[in-house]
């Protein structure tokens, strides 16, 4: 199988579809050579604007959080709208006979409008500019991070069994066998359905810790199989999650009325490590999590290489160390399986992750005070910041106006651990272009310092002042 005629990129661009109906191809094209893109990722849908509450927000919610950042180019002339969605093209619904997970039925807007992705595909490569898909890797229909059709057997558990239904992400059990089948089906479908596409871009081939119970993931039945076969009891590695979890809890509650060193030092005194450690009260389940996303990808992989042809790269994306482990994405482990592997830089989620976290191991309990303790303490043992922040008022999302509140050298330092423990795949940059111009600016030459290929996520934030920036950038 040969490999891709298209060179590594040095800068790729995410850019939904919605861009592309609303701007037109060429002119979205234009400004993106402008910047000296060489790559784009996008997915194989439509959208059309809908009324307020059904389908789903754009920009998405992120949490509690979307609600502060609207976009910054006008989409239909609006910075914020609902939406809906519809494949970019009529699906063989043959291929997914028997499976649990189906793909969205084509409708009226899909034949109507599903023939920009073939217009692009003819489009970017005449600007040598490769086209990569981009589909969730767990959340059937696989199109936006939004949209799930997971079924209660197949939802991710906690050690007590029930699942988590407030979280940000809505991905289901990676070790399910209905997820990898659909996924498998999908990317097959995509690569004979665009043969100009240069590979796919997998989103969430992991468990998303956005959150402590999140982190505490999964005790799915597909999963405990698993851990029994690896001579593990679920039931013993449950309670020994959960009597971790109490501790850590416990300790942390006892200490936050002291503030960030405190809850920092109470947390480390109550086996914080084990969350990144190989043995310990974790090391079992997170290493079910492993096999998990490593199976996943592996099975993506042979899928692609199957189909005819030359060799369709594969780069999942992933939170940075030292959230991997936690999120159980096998990062050393991919020689051979992913052509690369994107690194989110997403750092308005950072203070955010961070709160959240403070707000589950609080599990009620204090105030306002204690809140912004925890949630220095976290962000702090996560390396979000450069070093310990005296007051964890200011760690939340950033509003449209405000700098995202983390390191400069915390962002450089997770680049280079995540080259470090690739082993040898290929590592890309990514940087969110939410947030002011200013701010945006500096994270994005944070990320090009280490010299690395960058990717910018989300051309709805790169506002003409961006671009423009951008430009003048690369024609320095």
């Amino acid at each position: 199988m040969t490999t891709s005629p298209i060179a590594i990129e040095a800068l790729g661009v995410t850019v939904m579809p919605e861009w592309f109906q609303h701007e037109g191809i060429d002119a979205v094209l234009d400004r993106l050579q402008g910047i000296g893109a060489t790559a784009i990722a996008t997915s194989p849908y439509v959208m059309a604007e809908c009324a307020a509450g059904e389908g789903g927000r754009e920009p998405p919610a992120d949490g509690d959080a979307g609600s502060v950042r609207p976009l910054d180019r006008t989409l239909w002339g609006k910075r914020e709208l609902w939406v809906r969605t519809a494949p970019s093209f009529v699906h063989d619904l043959g291929r997914y006979r028997g499976l649990r997970y189906q793909p969205s039925p084509a409708d009226p807007l899909t034949r109507a409008q599903g023939r920009w992705l073939d217009r692009l595909l003819e489009a970017a490569p005449r600007r040598g500019i490769g086209v990569y898909l981009q589909v969730m890797a767990a959340s059937p229909p696989g199109y936006r991070v939004q949209f799930s059709s997971a079924v209660a057997e197949d939802q991710c558990r906690g050690p007590d069994g029930a699942p988590h239904d407030r979280r940000v992400d809505r991905n289901a059990s990676l070790a399910s066998p209905h997820v990898v089948a659909y996924v498998t089906t999908l990317l097959v479908e995509l690569a004979q359905r665009y043969p100009g596409a240069v590979g796919f871009r997998l989103d969430w081939p992991e468990y998303p810790p956005y959150d402590f119970r999140s982190a505490l993931f999964d005790f799915n039945p597909a999963v405990q199989t698993d851990m029994a076969r690896a001579g593990d009891d679920p039931a013993a590695v449950a309670a020994e999650v959960a009597a971790w979890s109490a501790k850590l809890g416990a300790a942390v509650r006892a200490a936050a009325a002291r503030g960030p060193a405190a809850a920092r030092d109470a947390l480390l005194a109550a086996n914080w490590p084990a969350l990144s450690a190989t043995t310990g009260p974790l090391a079992a389940l997170y290493a079910a999590k492993r096999r998990a996303a490593l199976a996943l990808l592996r099975a993506c992989r042979a899928a692609l290489d199957g189909v005819p042809g030359r060799r369709r790269r594969l780069e999942p994306q992933i939170f940075p160390p030292p959230l991997q482990r936690i999120s159980g994405f096998p990062i050393d482990a991919l020689s051979g399986t992913a052509d690369a592997i994107g690194v989110k830089l997403y750092t308005m989620h950072w203070p955010m992750l961070s709160r959240y976290w403070a707000r589950d191991l609080l599990a009620g309990t204090g105030g306002e005070r204690e809140q912004d303790a925890v949630t220095a303490a976290v962000a702090d043992l996560f390396g979000f910041t450069d070093g310990l922040a005296p007051d964890g008022a200011l760690l939340r999302y950033p509003e449209p106006h405000a700098a995202h509140p983390v390191g400069a050298r915390a962002q450089r330092d997770k680049l280079l651990a995540a080259v470090r423990a690739a082993d040898g795949v290929p590592v890309r940059a990514f940087v969110h272009a939410y947030g002011p111009a200013a701010d945006f600016a500096r994270r994005y030459a944070i990320a090009a310092a280490t010299g690395l290929p960058l990717w910018i996520n989300r051309y709805g934030y790169l506002a003409d002042a961006k671009l423009g920036d951008l430009a003048r950038r690369g024609n320095a």
